[in-house]
């Protein structure tokens, strides 16, 4: 079983180790050989509930990673809803595997588009469509809110707010491709993210640095990219500094 890290020495990476984000919020991923990405499943824990935020692959060695961090932290039964912001299969198909070992009335949450793509991935239970003003709350009352991200970098895409944490999980916005790995964003990180960022429409990008700038998180956990916890406002500012070719 992986080991917990502290929250004192959570900035001491390790893929193979699991990372506490925030009191209760873990990071259970993994790293590709040859893969630029590091792709990034969180668990947030809320007493006796858990929470699984984009699960990723299916593949064999992805899967087994994952469930073992999540084995290490907590009996995985206690997963009871588990969300799916995209509907790319290194993000979200091993939904189906997770089903049938974590609590049998999960809930599966996902953007209305994506909903009727997760059928695919051979689900049993319903998908449960999130549309903007959405909410999930959990049984302590604890509330995850949905918003709207549209055209970064498909119709329906969207991040998920904990308010109770300030914690911001903001899919594919931030994302990263580099060589140089970290989990948490260090200041050089800042080229490679704002390379990635171009791809997006620049409207629809300033419009979600507004609703970022609202939530006033207190770290943004992106998928496919690091954690941003330090200096926020710095990288807020610095996104809206972006050339686009548009």
């Amino acid at each position: 079983m992986a080991a917990t890290i502290s929250l004192v020495e959570r900035k001491k990476f390790n893929d193979t180790q699991v990372h506490a984000v925030a009191n209760n919020i873990w990071w259970v991923g993994y790293k590709e050989n040859g893969n630029k990405c590091l792709h990034n499943p969180y668990l947030l824990v809320d007493g006796e509930e858990s929470v699984l935020i984009n699960p990723g692959s299916r593949a064999e060695n992805h899967y087994k990673i994952t469930r073992d961090k999540i084995s290490s932290i907590v009996d995985i039964s206690t997963i009871k809803s588990i969300i799916l912001l995209h509907h790319d299969p290194e993000r979200c198909a091993s939904v189906s595997l997770f089903e049938g070992i974590v609590d049998r009335n999960v809930r599966i949450y996902a953007p209305s588009p994506v909903a009727s793509s997760i059928k695919f991935y051979g689900c049993n239970h319903p998908v449960i469509s999130l549309d903007a003003g959405d909410s999930i709350i959990l049984k302590s009352g604890r509330t995850i809110n949905y918003y709207k991200t549209p055209q970064l970098n498909f119709a329906g895409s969207g991040m998920l707010h904990d308010a109770a944490s300030g914690t911001l999980f903001t899919g594919n916005i931030f994302k990263c491709k580099t060589d140089n790995w970290d989990l948490y964003a260090q200041a050089n990180a800042w080229d490679d993210i704002a390379l990635c960022s171009t791809e997006c429409p620049k409207k629809a990008f300033h419009q979600t640095l507004n609703k970022i700038d609202r939530l006033l998180p207190q770290r943004i956990c992106p998928h496919r990219g690091p954690i941003i916890e330090e200096n926020i406002d710095k990288f807020l500012k610095a996104a809206r500094n972006i050339s686009f070719s548009d």
